[in-house]
């Protein structure tokens, strides 16, 4: 019996989480495929809209003509990274755009790059391979 209401508890909570999560719109942005895929599946698990691009410049361009309401950015990708593209995005005129949350994603160890990270204008950082569950309480706590 106590099993029973349990789940039912825990259904209660997915159902609220839901509820929270709908209608919002994260954009993704990384260079490796299959991290974006395992990301985008993982967020629309619970409603919520997913922008991919696989480069800043690109994330940047979509961020300028779209809502979005948080955004995960990897750090290290080729060309322009993950801090310019926070950089780009803090320095925009006064608007909605310019104070998007944002999530560092990145392979590298934590030291270095997450003061870097912190002081280039993302919120939290989070090391790769992550826990699923730990980055939709970051994501919930952004929201």
């Amino acid at each position: 019996m106590l099993e029973n209401a349990e789940a039912a508890k825990l259904s209660d909570q997915r159902i609220e989480v839901d509820i929270i999560f709908k209608g919002l719109t994260i954009l993704v942005v990384d260079d490796d495929n299959n991290h974006l895929s395992l990301i985008r599946y993982l967020l629309c698990r619970y409603g919520i809209n997913v922008m991919l691009a696989d480069n800043a410049s690109l994330a940047f361009e979509l961020i300028q003509q779209n809502r979005v309401d948080l955004l995960i950015s990897d750090i290290a990708m080729p060309t322009k990274d993950g801090y310019w593209l926070i950089q780009q995005v803090r320095s925009l005129p006064l608007s909605p755009a310019r104070e998007i949350p944002a999530i560092a994603l990145s392979g590298v160890s934590k030291g270095e790059s997450y003061e870097k990270a912190l002081a280039s204008g993302f919120q939290t950082y989070i090391q790769k391979p992550s826990n699923p569950t730990y980055l939709m309480e970051e994501v919930a706590k952004l929201l």
